[in-house]
């Protein structure tokens, strides 16, 4: 399934801009800087470094070939199971507090 190019883009750039921006406003804030012009200062980084940033991002995830799917039984160990039944839903293994107990008639 493809995504269209401007929806990634644009979200990689917002994540990236708001990521450089709390940076700035961290460091900022741990420097001792508490005033208006720390968040404005850090919006205008944000936006400066981060836009470019996400807009490389996309690129770059776009142009990764993806993952290839393990094939074998020897990396993939539910392969087999897969072959057989498709559709075969696969369980969550119980957690090591959650063993199962046999019913006792009451």
């Amino acid at each position: 399934m493809m995504i269209p190019q401007a929806p990634l883009r644009s979200t990689m750039a917002t994540i990236a801009a708001a990521c450089v921006a709390g940076a700035v406003v961290i460091v900022g804030l741990a420097l001792g800087y508490i005033d208006w012009r720390l968040f404005a200062a850090a919006a205008v980084i944000g936006v400066v470094v981060g836009v470019p940033v996400g807009i490389w991002i996309a690129h770059r995830m776009r142009a990764t070939p993806p993952l290839p799917r393990p094939e074998t039984a020897v990396s993939d160990p539910d392969a087999a199971q897969r072959e057989v039944a498709p559709d075969y839903p696969r369980p969550y293994p119980p957690a090591p507090d959650q063993a199962i107990k046999p019913a006792t008639a009451s």
